[in-house]
């Protein structure tokens, strides 16, 4: 029996090739941390700062099209404790069809509150030393209530600056676990606009290039 493809067919079975390339071109990761896909979607915090009205660089398919915004950001997450929400892997990605790289915080249980700010440099909580990290800017993001750190006191992430070299992305740091507090410092090659997503365990932002 022979069977005929109408023209009107075989052009949505191109169409629908072509977003499945795009969408494989836009999902490359570098950086730390397992080399799985980071959260795609973008949930708005529920509180912060207002949201810029510029279009977000790219509209491929799989590209996250949200609102950039500036900084600083402040988002209320209650969680009751006990267990306390724990930061167990920092991974960042290269997105270069989409105008953006973007660093993945997985956290288990539900997600804590958090703020994101600029500092001028980064110091260590509690100890109150300078720690370098690479980049020119350097954002702080606070996690309250959580830790990065097992029950027994084992570090879930490398306490040691990691340096990323992505195109807006140079690296981060953990600046401090302690008393239900996580400070991650990120450095940045200059000022950028940033967008903040969650997922279920899952929290990112994507910075602009």
């Amino acid at each position: 029996m022979r069977v005929t493809l109408n023209p009107p067919f075989l052009f949505r079975a191109a169409v629908a090739m072509l977003a499945l390339g795009l969408t494989a071109s836009c999902s490359s990761h570098a950086g730390s941390g397992p080399a799985s896909s980071a959260p795609s979607a973008t949930i708005a915090p529920s509180s912060g700062a207002p949201a810029s009205t510029s279009p977000a660089p790219g509209s491929l398919a799989g590209c996250d099209t949200g609102s950039w915004q500036s900084v600083p950001v402040t988002v209320s997450h209650p969680v009751p404790v006990p267990p306390v929400p724990v930061v167990t892997a920092i991974r960042a990605g290269a997105h270069p069809a989409c105008g953006y790289d973007r660093i993945v915080l997985d956290v288990s249980g539900k997600l804590p509150g958090y703020t994101i700010r600029y500092v001028d440099r980064v110091i260590a909580d509690p100890s109150g030393q300078v720690i370098t990290v690479p980049g020119a800017r350097f954002l702080l993001v606070t996690l309250r209530p959580t830790q990065a750190h097992k029950a027994s006191g084992q570090p879930t992430v490398s306490t040691a600056p990691v340096s990323l070299g992505l195109p807006i992305l140079s690296g981060y740091a953990v600046a401090g676990d302690f008393e239900g507090v996580v400070t991650v410092a990120i450095g940045l090659r200059s000022s950028t606009g940033i967008r903040v997503g969650e997922l279920p365990g899952h929290l990112f932002i994507d910075f602009r290039r």
